[in-house]
């Protein structure tokens, strides 16, 4: 899990937002995410289930911090 990024952190994940190259990052995440999902769900191998998990649940806190970084930075300004 990542730790909860600082102030400064989500002010530079809100002014990425929008950026094509950024977006288009996030997309290969949300891409790999995906695939991680299909093959867990096939692998009867549990220590590559265990990392899948951890490789998933990574990924998704990232792109959910990374969505919520405007709103958040507005909740700090009181807004």
């Amino acid at each position: 899990m990542l730790t909860k990024p600082d102030h400064s952190t989500v002010q530079a994940l809100a002014s990425l937002k929008g950026n094509q190259q950024f977006e288009t990052v996030c997309q290969w995440l949300r891409n790999t995410l995906e695939e991680i999902d299909r093959d867990s769900c096939v692998t009867k191998d549990e220590v590559q289930l265990r990392w899948n998990q951890g490789a998933a649940q990574i990924i998704r806190d990232f792109l959910n911090r990374s969505d919520e970084a405007l709103a958040t930075i507005r909740k700090f300004q009181g807004r």
